[in-house]
């Protein structure tokens, strides 16, 4: 949204923006109460969700985050959290491609680390956990950006 107000802003100096152009704006207004509602659901709910994806995807393997003989989940928890925030956001504003880039350091770090698996495995829980707690017209919101999560992030 905020990408594309600019490019607007850019495209339509010195004349006005033509219906066309001003379409995106229309759909985007159509449904923000949607996306704040949504955005406030998923901020408030954030510890609850986190740890949700945390027990399901223990549940598939308990020791997914033990590497070198210690407890990791401390730190896929915080990830968790980063993502789940940069989620939220991009959602709010319909902005994947902010999203994208803010994924893209996670996926050069996880990569670093060799830790697709647990990875993997933890955002495809997300995506379980969002389904189960999230209506129908939410999901349409929330889709696109754990979608990319789990593509960036697998």
């Amino acid at each position: 949204m905020l990408t594309q107000l600019t490019t607007l802003a850019e495209k339509s100096d010195g004349r006005y923006a033509s219906d066309a152009e001003l379409e995106f704006l229309k759909d985007y207004l159509e449904e923000i109460d949607k996306r704040i509602q949504t955005y406030d659901k998923i901020r408030n709910n954030e510890d609850k969700l986190i740890e949700q994806i945390g027990v399901k995807t223990k549940s598939k393997n308990p020791y997914l985050f033990d590497k070198y003989g210690k407890d990791l989940s401390s730190i896929s928890e915080r990830g968790r959290r980063h993502t789940m925030r940069f989620l939220a956001t991009a959602m709010l504003f319909n902005e994947t491609d902010k999203l994208r880039h803010k994924l893209l350091w996670q996926s050069i770090i996880m990569r670093a680390f060799k830790d697709e698996n647990p990875s993997n495995l933890t955002y495809q829980m997300m995506g379980e956990v969002m389904n189960e707690q999230f209506n129908d017209e939410e999901m349409k919101l929330i889709k696109p950006g754990v979608q990319l999560v789990q593509t960036m992030l697998s």
